[in-house]
């Protein structure tokens, strides 16, 4: 859900290039909220073709898989896509929603590397209110699969959850359906 609210919100600012990284089976999903070329995951030859093809070519890596539990780690070779100056140093940037014990040190102690930052939200109202903004701006919409707030549908929100298939964000319905407006 993470990636294609950054795939919508790229779209929708007019970003000219959004390379997504998933499975085949998602390429018209995240086509359909902006994407502009997909790489499949899956098939190792395509995904470091695109790696080797594009060093050096990106303003910004925004990776929501690295250590999210799929086992995924696209940090090193991410880096290498990432802009440099004249100098051949990087002017692009990597953020990043997980990463190494290493990474969470460094972000939580002010230490991060230049040009390499570890997102840490921090739930605020003033913060809520900009990302509400940025949608209404961009058009974009959050995906969700809606579950009742029930033994059942608290049980399919988490094998949903634990399959690591969802699309978009897992949702439970907490107001009886007889309430819902």
């Amino acid at each position: 859900g993470c990636g294609l609210a950054g795939v919508q919100q790229c779209a929708g600012m007019g970003v000219s290039r959004i390379v997504a990284i998933c499975s085949q089976k998602n390429d018209a999903f995240v086509r359909q909220h902006g994407a502009t070329e997909v790489v499949n995951y899956a098939n190792d030859s395509e995904l470091q073709s695109f790696f080797s093809e594009n060093q050096g070519k990106f303003d910004c890596v925004y990776d929501t898989a690295t250590c999210s539990g799929g086992g995924a780690d696209y940090w090193k070779i991410s880096i290498g896509l990432l802009k440099k100056d004249f100098d051949d140093k990087i002017v692009g940037e990597y953020t990043t929603l997980n990463g190494s014990p290493g990474k969470w040190i460094r972000a939580m102690s002010g230490k991060q590397k230049e040009h390499e930052t570890l997102i840490i939200m921090d739930a605020n109202g003033k913060d809520l209110e900009l990302i509400v903004q940025l949608m209404e701006q961009t058009k974009a919409k959050p995906v969700t699969a809606i579950f009742s707030f029930d033994k059942e549908g608290i049980q399919k929100g988490f094998d949903l959850l634990k399959s690591r298939r969802a699309k978009g964000k897992i949702v439970f319905d907490i107001l009886p359906a007889s309430r819902n407006v």
